[in-house]
């Protein structure tokens, strides 16, 4: 199972080998550095060659190129970088009931939704008699391992193993979080190194309670995000049902760069679980890595970064105006953001602008890099 907008759009955009806009104080490539583009879409190529220069008779053709064969040093089309989300579901004794029965309800909507087909899935509940204190804390401890191993949800037998996951657990014993988190960000933090960057894996924690085993102190808990994000940019998410702290998961999620928790009532915690496991999914469809340079010493100045979107059919791209951030996409404006400005590690598109492209099969995304950032 497959559809358009999970293959051009969700997740991470990888740009490779793009090139700095100027000298300054960072290398200029030579033609001995010549970088090949490939534009999956055409099916042609184009160099980089001496003095950085993009050969736009290629990659600008067809009038997608958006005004900057001037001064554009590179461009290459979004590339889609595959998501694995690590789940760490909580089922201590105050899960029983209907808060247990309805997540197991909302994950299992979630899994089967064709709309999540792109998406790789890790399954782990905390506790268990490998993953619970006192003497299983540490992250070599059983809270690394998942109960189901990473799969797609494409296949419809990782599905069922997901599913049966569920329904072979039930809830009992204490809440060991900061082991539980910790184990799920350092897989995650294992798995970038092992894919070496080509895939993007994300924590989505869920708890109903206060920690009351390992190490419950929260500012203990929250290095955790934070540490996996500064070390391999694991981003957590945090989900929180009825009876979590909602100040230490907001925290997690911020120091996990995921901005804010998600907190479910205990009225319909099924649909409202499910609508946030969406919108985790949602919030990384229209994010795409910042350009990177093959060499460590060029440097790509975000002031010369640029985004252009072709829809399908059209002959000409259209430039995405920069915005500070979300807070300033506005209503029905186009646009785009970097997750933080003053230390840019993502390129994301405003609401609107996300859900007009992410529909448009025959669409192109590209991000430029050379000419000054047009700036709404």
């Amino acid at each position: 199972m497959s559809n358009a907008y999970t293959q051009r759009f969700v997740t991470t955009a990888v740009m490779t080998s793009l090139l700095i806009a100027s000298a300054g104080a960072c290398n200029v490539l030579t033609g001995a550095d010549d970088i090949r583009f490939s534009d999956e879409m055409s099916g042609v190529s184009s160099n980089i060659g001496a003095g950085g220069n993009v050969s736009f008779s290629t990659i600008g053709a067809g009038g997608d190129d958006g005004g900057f064969k001037a001064c554009a040093t590179a461009s290459d089309e979004a590339k889609v970088m595959p998501i694995n989300m690590y789940i760490a579901v909580d089922r201590s004794g105050s899960m029983q009931g209907h808060k247990w029965n309805s997540a197991k309800s909302a994950f299992t909507s979630f899994f089967q939704d064709p709309a999540a087909d792109s998406l790789k899935v890790a399954l782990r509940f905390w506790p268990d008699n490998t993953c619970h204190g006192p003497g299983m804390c540490n992250v070599n401890g059983g809270c690394y391992s998942p109960h189901v191993p990473l799969g797609s949800l494409a296949d419809p037998n990782h599905e069922s193993q997901l599913i049966s996951a569920f329904n072979a657990h039930y809830p009992v014993g204490g809440t060991p979080m900061s082991a539980a988190l910790q184990g799920a960000t350092q897989w995650c933090m294992d798995n970038q190194a092992q894919n070496h960057g080509s895939e993007v894996s994300i924590v989505v924690l869920l708890s109903d309670g206060q920690p009351t085993q390992c190490n419950t102190a929260p500012p203990a808990i929250v290095s955790i995000a934070r540490d996996a994000y500064d070390q391999a940019e694991v981003r957590t998410f945090a989900v929180g049902l009825q009876g979590s702290n909602e100040k230490l998961m907001n925290s997690i999620a911020k120091a996990g760069l995921t901005d804010h928790g998600y907190f479910i009532g205990n009225g319909n915690t099924k649909d409202e679980l499910l609508a946030a496991l969406q919108d985790i999914q949602g919030s990384l469809a229209c994010a795409y890595a910042m350009p990177e340079a093959d060499n460590p010493n060029d440097v790509i100045d975000p002031n010369q970064v640029n985004v252009t979107y072709t829809p399908s059919g059209a002959a000409d791209a259209e430039v995405l105006a920069q915005v500070s951030s979300v807070s300033g996409c506005g209503f029905g404006a186009d646009g785009w953001h970097y997750d933080d400005p003053t230390d840019p590690q993502m390129i994301k598109l405003c609401p609107d602008t996300c859900d007009r492209v992410k529909d448009d099969e025959g669409g192109k995304m590209k991000i430029v890099v050379g000419c000054e950032t047009l700036v709404n």
